[in-house]
């Protein structure tokens, strides 16, 4: 089966409370810092005629840190001046026409940039998945992303496999130690779900899974996703440099990380309550009842000489934006769910009721055999009874005889008279 996933963003004010998207906010700026760590990790000679470009086209700033409103960063965007002269800053533009395509055109020459914009009600890449039809294991299991049966970020061909779903669908009928596995598009990469234990939802027992980013500076499974071989990311995090992103992906306030970045920003306060990647899942039927996918991208700032904006920052990883995708059945369809599973409890019962009746009448038939081994049933010989006219009444004991008139029989040549 094939399809392009389609995401479609409402805003609800129910569940904003008093929250309006006008709110000034203030973020290192993506489009700037973006660019230069781009620049200095490609073509590092090239930093300073860009950082001019970068002047001329926002016109001065005297900060990496952009202030704007909440709208405008997710959604709206905010505007990038390409209406410009200079020779560097046209080919600075000229680049980010052709290559960001996330970018929204402005007329004839300004571009916009918002966060989650560009994927509001936009398809995604095309999804080959199989549908399960001959094995059950393999419902919803990737075939070909994008036209392509493998990544091409990574160094391996085992980090560049498609492993499990999209995420929206599970196989049924799974062991807990097969885990959860699912593609992330936006992290190239494939993760997986472990099984931590039991617990019940809305009263259905079902079985708890957490996911993480790993740790590819220590497992050496994860160090193709090492931006080089000498340059791994610490526990919990992974840079996106490879997969087309300028930005660090780790879960919401670095949880599940060794806290060296939790400490250099103030204000994180992670907890696996609301920052852990958890599924709760229903292992018959595959049917997961309650998720939380949830995800940070952050920026990492760097001090560059060349850059005047940037040479006096500190080392470290500056949280953009987290997103947090998440699901939880109500009663109409944990009720199916429970229904489903009576059907099935009531079909395995009654499995058991035959098989113990069939043994039970097996037991009882076998008995009565057993004690009545020494005896023998006879047919009793039917009684003779006279005739009116004082003879006697002839039986045939076989078929091939015939009898006299005197009220013999004849049989194999012999006279009997009864």
């Amino acid at each position: 089966m094939e399809y392009n996933p389609v995401d479609t963003f409402i805003y609800n004010q129910t569940k904003t409370g008093k929250l309006t998207g006008d709110e000034i906010v203030t973020i290192p700026h993506p489009m700037i810092v973006g660019l230069m760590n781009m620049v200095a990790a490609t073509k590092p000679a090239m930093l300073s005629l860009v950082s001019k470009a970068a002047n001329v086209i926002y016109r001065n700033p005297t900060s990496v840190f952009l202030t704007a409103r909440v709208k405008d960063i997710l959604w709206d965007g905010v505007v990038i001046n390409c209406t410009v002269t200079d020779f560097a800053a046209k080919a600075v533009c000229t680049q980010l026409k052709t290559e960001a395509k996330e970018l929204k055109h402005i007329g004839e020459n300004d571009l916009s940039f918002a966060l989650l914009g560009p994927k509001n009600g936009t398809e995604g890449k095309r999804l080959k998945v199989r549908r399960g039809s001959v094995d059950h294991r393999f419902v919803g299991s990737i075939i070909e992303y994008d036209g392509k049966e493998e990544m091409e970020a990574w160094s391996t061909t085992e980090c560049n496999k498609y492993h499990g779903s999209d995420g929206t669908i599970f196989p049924p009928l799974m062991t807990p130690e097969e885990g959860l596995w699912s593609f992330a598009p936006d992290l190239c990469r494939s993760m997986k779900a472990v099984y931590v234990g039991d617990t019940k939802y809305l009263g259905v027992k079902v079985r708890k899974y957490v996911a993480g980013l790993g740790d590819m500076s220590a497992n050496e499974d994860e160090k193709c996703y090492c931006p080089t071989p000498d340059t791994c990311m610490s526990k919990g995090l992974m840079d996106l440099a490879k997969c087309g992103q300028p930005v660090i992906a780790s879960l919401p306030h670095f949880y599940d990380t060794n806290g060296e970045y939790v400490r250099q920003v103030k204000g994180m306060r992670p907890s696996a309550e609301q920052h852990s990647i958890e599924i709760l899942f229903e292992g018959m039927t595959g049917s997961p009842v309650q998720a939380f996918k949830r995800l940070q991208f952050s920026i990492p700032l760097h001090p560059y000489a060349k850059v005047p904006l940037m040479k006096n920052l500190p080392e470290t990883v500056i949280p953009l934006v987290w997103v947090e995708e998440s699901v939880s059945l109500n009663m109409t369809y944990v009720g199916q769910i429970k229904t489903m599973m009576f059907v099935i409890s009531f079909v395995g019962l009654m499995k058991w009721l035959l098989l113990v009746g069939s043994i039970a009448g097996l037991g009882v038939s076998a008995y009565f055999m057993y004690i009545k081994r020494d005896t023998i049933d006879v047919t009793p010989t039917p009684k003779i009874k006279p005739e009116e006219n004082g003879k006697t009444s002839v039986i045939s004991l076989v078929n091939p005889g015939f009898v006299n008139d005197d009220g013999t029989t004849v049989l194999d040549n012999h006279r009997q008279k009864f």
